[in-house]
């Protein structure tokens, strides 16, 4: 691994702030750096965290997934959450029932979903403003997230057709699953008004566990994507019971890819071996000569 320090640079996309962070050798500053396609991921932090904590992990992950023979370059584009970060406007809608917040399930998959068409709008944007006169080609996109950002990685992956790889850390594809588990803990009864009927329609109509995601054809929103999944062993705040049904049934077809990687005796937690684990996933997957699909922007 390089002893450089990674390169970052700050925009403001139609509004939102974002920070992309590559390795040195293809810099977005550097005016001699090889013209290779470039691969963007997007990286999200988890609840009541922002961009500024999770930075130390984003620039490990650049760092060690670069390679001399890499086939694209790569961007990380980090972001904060809706109400997180320097975006917070209402510190309460970040807490959970346990913590005096009786709008939790309703102010959680606001935040996630919210997100994940911010995501949707810099894919449109973020290259106008990165590289105006067609200067880099921006061929591939993904997203990495951690806890309440892994939940949003698995509606991105849903609902993105653009997004074609993920890596999701600590998250959940059924939303109803978490947190019927959390209400029981919290002893709150799972029904209105702290879920309402409204909530769980709308979940109904756009929550990854709904999508037609068993089926091998093009009504499977996962289908050709690359997933890999990250998750602690001793999980109690996102268990794996709630995202087991899902990415066991999972198909994503033979261009396709999933795995799931489990850390015995870790909790809620981004360890380090996920953070290695994540940037070889980037490395063999997303950057290499391996790559077969090309993300049409």
């Amino acid at each position: 691994m390089s002893a450089y320090t990674v390169t970052s640079r700050s925009f403001v996309v139609s509004g939102l702030n974002v920070k992309i962070y590559c390795h040195p050798c293809h810099s977005v500053c550097e005016a001699f750096a090889p013209l290779l396609p470039i691969s963007v991921l997007f990286f999200l932090h988890g609840r009541r965290s922002s961009l500024a904590v999770v930075e130390p992990i984003i620039e490990k992950v650049v760092m060690m997934a670069h390679s001399d023979d890499r086939k694209r370059d790569l961007y990380v584009v980090g972001i904060d959450l809706r109400n997180h970060g320097p975006r917070l406007v209402d510190e309460q809608a970040n807490m959970s029932w346990s913590e005096g917040n009786p709008n939790h399930a309703l102010d959680m998959y606001g935040i996630q979903l919210g997100t994940q068409r911010d995501l949707s709008h810099l894919i449109d944007f973020l290259p106008l403003y990165l590289f105006p006169n067609g200067e880099r080609t921006i061929v591939q996109w993904g997203v990495a997230g951690i806890s309440l950002g892994g939940h949003t990685a698995w509606l991105a992956l849903a609902h993105e057709p653009r997004i074609t790889f993920a890596v999701v850390i600590l998250g959940c594809a059924d939303y109803l699953a978490l947190m019927s588990r959390r209400a029981a803990e919290s002893e709150f009864e799972l029904a209105s008004p702290t879920l309402p009927p409204s909530l769980v329609s709308l979940i109904g109509q756009v929550d990854p566990i709904y999508t037609p995601y068993t089926v091998n054809d093009s009504r499977n929103p996962f289908l050709g994507k690359k997933i890999l999944v990250l998750r602690g062993a001793m999980d109690r705040i996102v268990p794996w019971s709630a995202s087991a049904r899902f990415v066991q049934d999972l198909q994503v077809g033979e261009r396709g890819l999933k795995k799931v990687m489990v850390q015995e005796g870790v909790g809620h937690e981004c360890t380090l071996e996920m953070t290695k684990l994540m940037a070889e996933f980037l490395r063999y997957e997303c950057l290499s000569s391996k790559i077969a699909t090309v993300a049409k922007l």
